[in-house]
């Protein structure tokens, strides 16, 4: 399998934006800038990787903490987000970059670094990113004409304290073009960014997948106390209960891989109704139910793991279509989507969660089992999963 890394890191950028809270394609938007900027003043072509990459990262190190576009703590996504993303491939090339992307030209940022001992980079996506975030607010109370006026004049008031006065400059040009507008506003079509990234193309065995969606499980798992380690756990099981399944090697690597991503679209999902000790209501639970939808449309981004996207976004469907979010039937569930909606059921009743205790092993095979006579999930799924538990005793 070959992926490229450049429209990977696009795709699993869309869901640190839905976890922002923010519109889809702000690290595009933040990529597309970036770059404009970067061409304008002379980066060297052999380094705009690192703009795009740590573009679609920046934000990585955000978790659920919600952060005010001027509040005081902005560092610390920044300083976590470059950790997470030395466990990446070319990760030591951005982690700095995206460690400093919140310090201020004049030195009044957490790390103190100033003026040009700021990585150009970093400098680069700051500028790109305080943009879309004030443009995104600034244009839904103004006309499209005010708010540009508006942007110039807080580039202005910005100039020499927060962002690098040439950078400042160099932008300003930028928005004269009405091209960087419409490109700009249209960041959505993927033809935007492909004439600038020539250069960038980087491809991504299966390894490489399986370590980014480690990185990945982890801010999943790590959004909610109560789903730490969950991802972990499902792609452990459904690892094993693959294997002795009798599938193929590269098979059995994916179904890893799918249970690490399958939770990918909870992070759009607010922590109060993830942490809620209480019973769902309606109006709660059809939100959760959104959370396989954003999974299967943010991995089909990708391209060329279609099956991954099938067998991760699956795992809430049943068998007599009451499932979720597209309320497939048994006919339309291969064995490995079966497989995984076992898989998450048992790992979730064994764990703990804001409204009850785990239970025990066999309290969940009884739960499944019941499930089962229901024609809701696949009985010879629950023989595998009772299968591994006798192969780890």
């Amino acid at each position: 399998m070959i992926l490229d890394y450049f429209r990977l890191l696009s795709a699993l950028s869309l869901s640190l934006d839905v976890m922002e809270k923010r519109n889809f394609g702000h690290a595009r938007k933040v990529a597309y800038v970036g770059i404009r900027l970067a061409r304008n003043i002379g980066v060297k072509n052999d380094e705009e990787y690192k703009i795009f990459y740590s573009a679609f990262l920046h934000d990585i190190g955000k978790s659920d903490i919600v952060e005010d576009i001027n509040h005081d703590s902005t560092w610390k996504h920044s300083l976590k987000g470059s950790e997470f993303v030395k466990e990446m491939p070319k990760g030591d090339e951005f982690s700095e970059i995206i460690k400093y992307h919140h310090e201020n030209w004049d030195g009044s940022g957490y790390f103190h670094l100033s003026g040009n001992s700021i990585p150009l980079e970093a400098q680069i996506i700051y500028l790109a990113d305080q943009f879309d975030i004030r443009y995104s607010i600034i244009s839904k109370k103004l006309n499209e004409y005010d708010t540009r006026e508006n942007i110039k004049k807080w580039l202005d008031l910005e100039s020499g304290k927060a962002f690098n006065p040439l950078l400042v400059s160099v932008f300003k040009d930028l928005m004269k073009q009405e091209k960087f507008w419409l490109d700009y506003e249209n960041y959505n079509q993927f033809d935007v960014l492909k004439p600038y990234i020539k250069n960038e193309i980087m491809v991504l065995g299966i390894d490489a997948l399986e370590n980014i969606a480690e990185v990945f499980s982890k801010i999943i798992d790590n959004k909610s106390h109560f789903t730490y380690n969950h991802s972990k756990g499902i792609s452990e099981i459904a690892h094993k209960a693959a294997t002795i399944s009798g599938y193929d090697q590269i098979t059995v690597q994916k179904v890893k891989i799918s249970g690490l991503l399958h939770d990918l679209g909870k992070l759009a999902i607010p922590n109060e109704i993830l942490d809620k000790p209480g019973k769902l209501t309606e109006k709660e639970f059809m939100t959760i139910k959104s959370h396989t939808y954003f999974t299967k449309i943010i991995l089909r981004e990708i391209g060329g793991i279609d099956d991954i996207a099938e067998w991760a976004a699956n795992h809430h469907e049943k068998l007599d279509g009451s499932g979720y979010p597209e309320g497939l039937t048994g006919e339309d569930l291969d064995g490995i989507s079966r497989l995984m909606a076992v898989c998450d059921i048992y790992q979730a009743l064994t764990e703990d969660r804001p409204y009850r205790k785990g239970v025990s092993h066999i309290e969940a095979i009884d739960v499944i089992y019941k499930l089962v006579k229901q024609n809701k999930v696949d009985g010879k799924s629950l023989e595998i999963i009772r299968e591994i538990q006798k192969v780890n005793k």
